[in-house]
C-alpha cells in the first residue's frame, strides 16, 4: 500500500475511542477557544470585508455564521468564521501553526449540516490534527525557509481529510479529497501582517471542504500525489523530507494529546511569546523605567527575527507580528493586551523611539544550526542595559513560555463572548456544552448558543 492510499486509509478507520483524555479535552479546548476569537474577529476589518464579500455569493442556507447567526453555504460559513478566528491571531497554536483556524469551522460548519454528534466532530478533528502534525514534521524546512506559511500550505489537506472524515467517504474518496486538496495548497509568510494572511489561512479552510465534496461528486485527483517524483514532497520537501514519517506509528503517540497546544492569553505571533513571557516574568520582580533604558538586545535561537520578522511595523496588524513593537510596548505599560494593537496605542512616539534601542540578534549557541534543529531548542535571551549602569537579563526557553491552562481557555471565552454582546447565559450554556461536547448529539445545539 503506498503513502498516499494509507494516510486515506488512516483517516477512514480512525476511531474516537483511540483518543485519549487528554486529546479529547485539547479538541475542546480548541473549539471553545476558535469561538471565542472568531465572534471578537468579526469586528475586525478584515472579517467585515470577507462577511460583505463571500455572502453575496448566495449559496444554499446550510450552516451560520457565528457571530450573526445568518444562514448561507457550508463553503461560506467554513471561509467566513475562519478569517474571522484568525483575523486577530488570538486562535491556538500546534505543530501545524494555526490548527483550528483551519479545521474548527469546516467542522462545525458540517456539523451544522449533517447534524452531526460532538464525538464525530471530536474524532475528525484529532485524525486532522494528528495528520497536520505528521506533514510538519516529516516534510521538512525547506518549503519555510522558502517562505511558506505551514498553515495554509498543510492545513488545506487536513481540512480535507477532516471534511471527507465527517461526511463519512470511503477510502478512495478520501484519498481524492487529500490530492485535490494539495492543488490547492498555498500561502507566504510575507502575508504576517496584513489582511492576507487571515485571508490565505480561511481559504484553506474552505478550499479543503471543497476538495471533499469534489471527490465525493467523483472528481479526481493523482492517487499518488505524495510520493511521486514530482508530487507533494518532491516539490515542498526534496531532500529534506521523509515520506515514511507520515504514516510510521500514526497516532503513537496521538498529537493532540501529547502536544502541548499553545492557547494565547496575547493577541499577537505566537513568535513573540517568549520574549514577552520573559518580560512579564522580570516586571513582576522588578521595576524598569522605560524611560531609563539605553540598549536592548534579543538573542533568538531561531534564524533573527524569528516568525514575529517585522522589526520596523508600519500598522497595528503588522505590530502583531513585530517582536520590537510587543517588547517596547510591555515595557512602556507593563503589560500587553487586546488594545496594545490599537491605532492609538500604536502611534505613540515613544514607543517607537525605544524599539529604535532594540538589537535582535541570532544567539551564539545557534549559529550554523540548521532550521529544525533551531526550532526543536528554541529560546530568546533579552539583556536590557539602563542608565545607571543595571544590566537585566533572561533566558527563555519556549517550552515554558506563558499560556492559558485549561479553564483560562473557558475564562476568555466568556470574556471575548461578552465583548460581543454574546447575553450571559447563552455564554454559560455553551461553555457547559463544549465541556460536554461527546455527550452531545447534534452539535447544532452549540450553533444556537454562539449565535
Amino acid at each position: 500500500m503506498v503513502t498516499t492510499e494509507k494516510v486515506a486509509k488512516l483517516i477512514v478507520d480512525f476511531n474516537y475511542d483511540s483518543i485519549p483524555e487528554r486529546g479529547i479535552k485539547q479538541s475542546k479546548a480548541a473549539i471553545i477557544d476558535s469561538i471565542g476569537a472568531g465572534l471578537l474577529g468579526y469586528r475586525e476589518p478584515v472579517g467585515q470585508a470577507m462577511t460583505q464579500v463571500v455572502s453575496g455569493r448566495g449559496g444554499e442556507p446550510e450552516a451560520r455564521l457565528w457571530a450573526t447567526g445568518q444562514r448561507t453555504s457550508l463553503l461560506n460559513a467554513a471561509l467566513i468564521n475562519s478569517v474571522c478566528l484568525h483575523a486577530m491571531d488570538y486562535d491556538n497554536g500546534g505543530s501545524l501553526g494555526h490548527p483550528a483556524a483551519v479545521m474548527i469551522p469546516p467542522a462545525l460548519a458540517l456539523g451544522e449540516k449533517y447534524k452531526l454528534s460532538g464525538k464525530k466532530i471530536i474524532e475528525a478533528y484529532a485524525v486532522a490534527y494528528e495528520l497536520g502534525a505528521r506533514l510538519r514534521n516529516s516534510l521538512g524546512d525547506l518549503q519555510f525557509g522558502a517562505g511558506f506559511h505551514a498553515t495554509a500550505l498543510l492545513g488545506v489537506i487536513c481540512s480535507a481529510a477532516e471534511s471527507a472524515k465527517l461526511m463519512g467517504l470511503d477510502l478512495q474518496k478520501t484519498r481524492m479529497a487529500m490530492s485535490i486538496a494539495t492543488s490547492l495548497s498555498s500561502g507566504m509568510l510575507q502575508s504576517f501582517g496584513w489582511d492576507s494572511k487571515p485571508i490565505q489561512v480561511a481559504r484553506a479552510a474552505e478550499s479543503g471542504v471543497l476538495a471533499a465534496l469534489l471527490a465525493r461528486e467523483g472528481s479526481t485527483g493523482d492517487p499518488y500525489i505524495f510520493e511521486e517524483s514530482k508530487g507533494f514532497y518532491y516539490v515542498y520537501g526534496q531532500e529534506e523530507a521523509s515520506i515514511k514519517q507520515l504514516t510510521e506509528n500514526f497516532g503513537k503517540p496521538l498529537a493532540v494529546a501529547a502536544e502541548r497546544g499553545h492557547f494565547k492569553q496575547w493577541a499577537c505571533c505566537g513568535g513573540n511569546y517568549e520574549v514577552l513571557s520573559a518580560l512579564y516574568d522580570l516586571l513582576a520582580g522588578q521595576d524598569i523605567p522605560a524611560d531609563q533604558i539605553t540598549e536592548i538586545v534579543v538573542a533568538t535561537s531561531m534564524t533573527p527575527p524569528g516568525p514575529a520578522f517585522r522589526l520596523q511595523p508600519r500598522t497595528p496588524m503588522e505590530g502583531r507580528f513585530s517582536i520590537t513593537y510587543n517588547i517596547a510596548s510591555c515595557l512602556i505599560d507593563g503589560f500587553v493586551n487586546l488594545n496594545t494593537f490599537s491605532a492609538g496605542k500604536f502611534n505613540r512616539p515613544e514607543v517607537h523611539e525605544l524599539m529604535n534601542k532594540i538589537q535582535v540578534i541570532q544567539h551564539p549557541e545557534c549559529a550554523g544550526k540548521p532550521r529544525r534543529l533551531q526550532g526543536e531548542s528554541r529560546f530568546v535571551t533579552i539583556d536590557i542595559r539602563l542608565r545607571d549602569g543595571r544590566l537585566i537579563s533572561k533566558r527563555q526557553e519556549a517550552a515554558n513560555r506563558k499560556q492559558l491552562a485549561d479553564e483560562e481557555i473557558y475564562v476568555k471565552f466568556a470574556e471575548n463572548a461578552r465583548s460581543t454582546g454574546l447575553a450571559e447565559d447563552k455564554i454559560a450554556k455553551a461553555v457547559e456544552r463544549v465541556k460536554s461536547l461527546e455527550n452531545c448529539d447534534d452539535v447544532t445545539e452549540l450553533i444556537d448558543l454562539i449565535c
